[in-house]
């Protein structure tokens, strides 16, 4: 046994640490109009990242074997969270995606996503596709899959049971499955988001808008195109080193969301293209230790579960760093362990702590030349 890969945990706290200090900075301004108090966003955010800290430290030493075994009562408690969301939960900006529990309000599609990891983890190593064909092994956790993300499509998110698709067709080509059978919820993924369009007015005015940028430039900048707008100002006006920390001016309430969804462009603007390439570099390091990790992993779960995990994280930077650029429609994810949020950030380092726990169960070379699909100890 090793002692584990240490960027796994220095890597997240660091990112949870620059997020501290820019939702700070990107919402004093909103606190001080909405709330009266410049230190809202801030108190709150401080609250949840030391949580998420102990969270983390509580994951890093699991004994995956228990986690394993737990798979399917975990997902059940993420559809349970997922469908009581739907049925009852607390509606704002026309979505019913957060639950209020006390004084905290929990989003379950960050609980339902890390769910389906470790579920789609576990199914998969024990019934491999590879192994079982096209109707046995590969689309039952399709059906599986796409539950989950029916029941987030629901709220509606369109973004985030995109993404949880995209995440369980990366764990099934890491499992083996057959690059003829993936073409199944390529096309399945394309009909749903097409429906989605279709029946959400909003979701295709955004889309909309995206494609008429895409395609002349032009870019709606008094209405749908507003916060993308604004975003871009923000990246453009940081140059190279840029305003300053602290010295953004879209803060003042010209973008909305600057603390959420948009917090990247604030880097951007106030630290310039030094400070947000800075922050990339910090991501794409996490992601290649979490696959290095997911590549020395002896065992099937393991494997599955590091993949899983890490290609989610990758994801959701990605997805919410092509928004801010304008390389996707608006959407709304937040950047991982950087925005501000409750839910996110908690899944996120709980994540984070898995990935660790992995590596320390690693050995000190690849194991991906090796057959992982023997089944002499299931």
């Amino acid at each position: 046994m090793t002692r584990g890969d240490r960027w796994l945990l220095v890597l997240p706290l660091l990112l949870t640490a620059v997020g501290v200090i820019m939702v700070y900075s990107s919402s004093a301004i909103l606190g001080l109009t909405r709330y009266q108090d410049p230190n809202y966003f801030l108190s709150r955010q401080l609250f949840r990242a030391g949580l998420g800290v102990a969270v983390l430290l509580l994951t890093a030493k699991l004994d995956l074997r228990r986690v394993e075994a737990a798979a399917p009562v975990v997902i059940g408690v993420g559809v349970a969270l997922l469908t009581l969301a739907v049925a009852a939960g607390h509606i704002s900006h026309g979505a019913s995606r957060w639950l209020r529990v006390g004084f905290l309000t929990l989003q379950p599609t960050d609980a339902g996503r890390i769910a389906a990891v470790i579920f789609l983890a576990w199914w998969l190593r024990r019934r491999p596709p590879a192994d079982l064909g096209f109707w046995r092994g590969f689309v039952p956790p399709l059906v599986i899959v796409g539950g989950l993300a029916g029941l987030i499509l629901l709220q509606p998110n369109l973004s985030s049971a995109g993404l949880l698709g995209l995440t369980g067709f990366a764990m099934l080509f890491l499992s083996g499955a057959r690059l003829r059978h993936l073409a199944v919820p390529v096309a399945a993924g394309a009909i749903a988001v097409a429906l989605a369009l279709h029946s959400h007015p909003y979701m295709m005015e955004r889309f909309a808008t995206f494609a008429r940028f895409v395609q002349s430039g032009e870019l709606d900048n008094r209405g749908a195109g507003w916060q993308l707008d604004q975003s871009l100002i923000a990246i453009g006006s940081g140059g190279w080193h840029g305003r300053g920390l602290g010295g953004g001016l879209q803060k003042y309430l010209f973008l909305p969301e600057a603390h959420t969804d948009f917090i990247f462009s604030i880097v951007a603007e106030e630290l310039g293209f030094i400070g947000a390439t800075a922050l990339l570099v910090l991501l794409a390091l996490l992601v290649w230790r979490g696959l290095r990790a997911s590549a020395r992993a002896r065992d099937p779960f393991a494997f599955l579960l590091a993949g899983g995990l890490t290609l989610q994280l990758g994801l959701y930077a990605l997805a919410n760093l092509a928004v801010a650029t304008g390389l996707a429609p608006t959407t709304g994810l937040p950047l991982p362990f950087v925005s501000y949020g409750g839910s996110a950030l908690l899944a996120n380092l709980a994540a984070a702590g898995l990935l660790y726990r992995v590596s320390v169960l690693n050995g000190s070379q690849e194991a991906l030349a090796r057959q992982r699909w023997s089944r002499e100890d299931a």
